[in-house]
């Protein structure tokens, strides 16, 4: 069956692009609350705060646009359908949405659709999950969600990794062609919850999930770094798409 993905590009910076997804990560007019849409199976799946135990599925999502408005979108066929305020009457068809982020940001998705998973321009060997430096340059980043996200100081590398050998090396060409995201914030850290054994990245505000010690180790992630919060604080933190580590 097809489905539908899309490529998120920033408003404010067109250089900043990322790589396909099925989440949208949005701020509804309705509830004035943050949500993360993953669309699949012909329907849309939304998280509250991202947290996929708050879901409701649904055919539409509210969101505001760029320009501050309040419009609904549904997706039929290969195209989106907004209309503002849900008034359908008064409705258009395009490929594109503009909005607003999480982080308050304007952004631009586009609607590809895939089939089995596939599509022609988008192919992408992105090393999702990896730490990363280029071969000339001394700058090192987490590779997530399509995007290089930089470590900004040596303090916040040292929150989350417990030596410098977890870095993997690659060409300039190689590090230049992976678009560039958030950097870490300064805070970022590894949590859990002291009545929990799942560990989280934290970072500019949201938590995500990593999903296994495999992965937690793979990455090079530093066990004694982990910060043991209360559960209370923990559901506090919004909840991000989880921390996807490729094959590589």
């Amino acid at each position: 069956m097809k489905n539908q993905w899309f490529v998120f590009t920033s408003l404010e910076n067109p250089k900043e692009t990322k790589t396909a997804s099925p989440f949208l990560d949005y701020l509804t007019w309705n509830t004035r609350g943050r949500w993360t849409a993953e669309y699949k199976d012909g329907k849309f799946y939304h998280y509250e705060n991202g947290d996929k135990g708050k879901c409701h599925p649904d055919c539409i999502l509210n969101y505001i646009s760029d320009a501050g408005e309040d419009w609904q979108m549904k997706i039929e066929g290969d195209h989106f359908v907004h209309a503002p305020k849900g008034d359908y009457s008064r409705a258009h068809t395009d490929t594109v949405m503009h909005y607003i982020g999480w982080d308050g940001r304007k952004w631009r998705a586009e609607l590809l659709t895939l089939i089995d998973g596939l599509h022609p321009e988008l192919i992408s060997n992105c090393p999702e999950g990896m730490l990363l430096k280029a071969d000339n340059a001394a700058a090192v980043y987490l590779v997530q969600f399509g995007q290089l996200h930089l470590i900004p100081n040596p303090d916040v590398y040292f929150a989350l990794f417990p030596n410098w050998d977890k870095i993997h090396v690659k060409s300039t060409d190689e590090v230049n062609a992976i678009p560039m995201g958030l950097p870490l914030s300064l805070d970022a850290c590894l949590i859990k919850a002291d009545d929990s054994a799942p560990v989280y990245l934290s970072t500019n505000g949201v938590k995500s999930h990593i999903k296994s010690k495999e992965d937690f180790e793979k990455v090079g992630f530093d066990w004694d770094k982990i910060k043991t919060m209360t559960a209370e604080e923990v559901n506090k933190i919004p909840t991000a798409p989880e921390y996807e580590i490729a094959n590589w």
